[in-house]
């Protein structure tokens, strides 16, 4: 499949393929369609980092290294941001909350959801900072909080209620976004104790999109849980790294189960645009 300046992927909601054209990128600082779902996943190398649009309303899910965080604080302005409704950060890692101390000093932000995870790291000390100062509602979320982001239901499926796990990434806070018969999942760098935990509860079903669990390390991504959500669209947000992200293994996982893969790695800035039935996907470089 040859990318050039962006994809169109057009779908009824019960058609199984996806039928691909051609789309313009979205042009910088333009407001997003009306009545659409946007979701923008930001290549800030490897980490995650997506911001999310709907009815004027602006959601951002993690924002990347500490490094990243001028590249996100960017493009958000280059979309027209100027305040976020809602700041998520999924678990402490680096590649996840390090950028967000950048954003949450540069927006006015009304709410940070988090799972209530720590980490003694400087990053986090620093994310700590930010979110004091910024004057913003903390809300610690698990599963079964729900929320209306704009025009769409944003339910928190996992971590499940109670004690957090003693593996830092199964503590991912995970959003499952529905926006009519389209469904989008975000869960941080879920692996596969939190994935059958998803997997085997009330939210299965298929996807219209999936930000692919942990960067698509083999430790995620598994047989059962791609058989309970069934993605139509997968987005790796990866960059350079040492870890072998993403494996081969997770690529042939996606392939077998027919989702087209977007990777920021090689796609740079990803953009899936929702709007009445359709999906368009542009990106920002490949070939």
């Amino acid at each position: 499949m040859r990318i050039a300046s962006g994809l169109r992927l057009l779908f009824p909601a019960l058609l199984a393929a996806l039928l691909v054209g051609c789309a313009q990128l979205p042009v910088m600082g333009q407001p997003p369609p009306a009545g659409a779902l946007v979701l923008h996943f930001i290549d800030v190398g490897q980490g995650d980092s997506i911001l999310v649009q709907s009815a004027g309303e602006n959601y951002l899910i993690d924002g990347g290294r500490p490094e990243a965080g001028p590249k996100v604080v960017d493009f958000l302005r280059s979309r027209g941001v100027e305040q976020l409704d809602g700041v998520v950060a999924t678990h402490p890692d680096a590649d996840h909350i390090g950028g967000l101390a950048d954003v949450l000093d540069s927006f006015p932000v009304e709410t940070v959801y988090l799972s209530g995870e720590s980490k003694g790291t400087t990053t986090f000390n620093e994310f700590l900072r930010a979110v004091r100062d910024s004057d913003a509602r903390v809300e610690r979320v698990r599963e079964g909080y729900s929320m209306e982001w704009g025009r769409a239901r944003a339910d928190v499926i996992a971590p499940p209620p109670g004690e957090l796990s003693e593996e830092p990434n199964d503590n991912s806070v995970a959003i499952l976004l529905t926006f009519g018969p389209a469904r989008a999942l975000m869960a941080g760098d879920a692996e596969a104790a939190q994935e059958r935990y998803m997997a085997e509860g009330p939210y299965a079903g298929p996807l219209t999109v999936l930000k692919v669990n942990h960067h698509g390390s083999n430790t995620s991504t598994t047989p059962l849980f791609l058989s309970r959500f069934r993605p139509q669209i997968a987005v790796i947000q990866v960059g350079e790294n040492s870890y072998g992200h993403p494996t081969p293994q997770t690529l042939r996982r996606l392939k077998t189960v027919g989702a087209r893969v977007f990777r920021n790695d090689l796609h740079g800035d990803i953009t899936v645009t929702i709007k009445d039935g359709r999906v368009d996907v542009a990106v920002s470089k490949g070939g």
